[in-house]
């Protein structure tokens, strides 16, 4: 961030004092964090995402990946999305260590980082239980979860959220905590977490070439986005459950007994002759024109890679 929109953020808050504001930081999912904010909090507030002058705003949302130009402020709450490396977590917790209260991402920032965090104030998020916030699934199919978003008193608020894979669910039961300390009436906290639908290329489903469904997962965000999105497709029930994707290594470590083709475009590296299940393509025309042969009605197809010709319409 250049010092003249530091300045300008600083000047700003110190001229409206009643502005709340959330920092977020993290390695990744920042933007899928903002946008469930945005969407939570703005059924009941003025949200902005950085300072507006034009807008008067009730909160203000700030993304940073570094301390290095933080504004001389004390934030209402930081949110930790992730953390990868040692140097990270000092740099993040350093800002989380001055807000008023912390949210911290019990899945995806690791134990031994908690050392750096000197905050008092300490909520977490994720999964399951231990962490303060989480969401309690009850039926999951293509047109996403329903069960009830836990918080720390254990009081259940039941919600259907059209996204798929429970890794996108974190920055959503994450704003609903945030919503509920803001003091945002339970039906409106419904309303805003069942508006909320993926962004194209993060789990995304997708009406796809012969009936079949396509799971955009073609923006590359984590290491894991490929276990996790095998791990989501397997929970949903299908005739034939394919892969596609550039490197048949990331497939390393993932069970593959219950996929029917693993579609490999531009990297042979890896790949198993002797296994039947794994096709490799030098050219996107020829993969497309593979799954356009082989693709059955009702099928799941799992892209990790940018092929717009084989989505017909996103349904979301």
């Amino acid at each position: 961030m250049l010092f003249g929109q530091k300045a300008r953020i600083e000047r700003y808050l110190k001229k409206n004092p009643q502005v709340k504001t959330i920092v977020v930081v993290g390695s990744y999912g920042r933007k899928s964090a903002i946008r469930a904010l945005g969407m939570i909090l703005g059924q009941q507030f003025v949200v902005t995402v950085g300072v507006n002058k034009s807008v008067d705003a009730d909160v203000v949302i700030l993304d940073y990946k570094s301390s290095a130009e933080f504004p001389d402020i004390e934030p209402d709450i930081v949110v930790v999305t992730s953390c990868r490396t040692d140097e990270e977590a000092q740099r993040f917790f350093a800002m989380a260590n001055i807000a008023k209260r912390v949210m911290v991402n019990f899945n995806d920032v690791p134990q031994e980082f908690a050392k750096y965090l000197k905050n008092p104030n300490i909520y977490t998020y994720g999964d399951e239980l231990p962490a303060d916030f989480y969401f309690e699934n009850n039926n999951f199919t293509l047109e996403g979860y329903e069960g009830d978003f836990i918080d720390e008193e254990r009081d259940r608020l039941h919600v259907k959220i059209k996204i798929l894979g429970e890794h996108n669910i974190r920055p959503i039961i994450m704003a609903c905590a945030v919503g509920k300390q803001f003091m945002i009436p339970k039906e409106k906290l419904i309303a805003g977490t069942e508006a909320i639908t993926p962004i194209h290329g993060r789990m995304s489903p997708a009406k796809g070439i012969r009936g079949t469904i396509v799971i955009d997962d073609s923006s590359y965000i984590a290491a894991d986005d490929v276990k996790l999105g095998v791990a989501t497709m397997y929970a949903l029930e299908s005739p034939a459950k394919t892969v596609i994707i550039n490197d048949v290594r990331k497939l390393e470590g993932i069970d593959t007994e219950l996929l029917t083709d693993i579609c490999v475009l531009g990297n042979a590296s890896g790949t198993d002759p002797k296994n039947k299940k794994i096709h490799y393509f030098e050219e996107e025309v020829d993969l497309i024109h593979y799954i356009g042969e082989r693709a059955e009605e009702g099928g799941l197809i799992l892209l990790e890679i940018p092929l717009p010709e084989i989505i017909e319409s996103y349904i979301w």
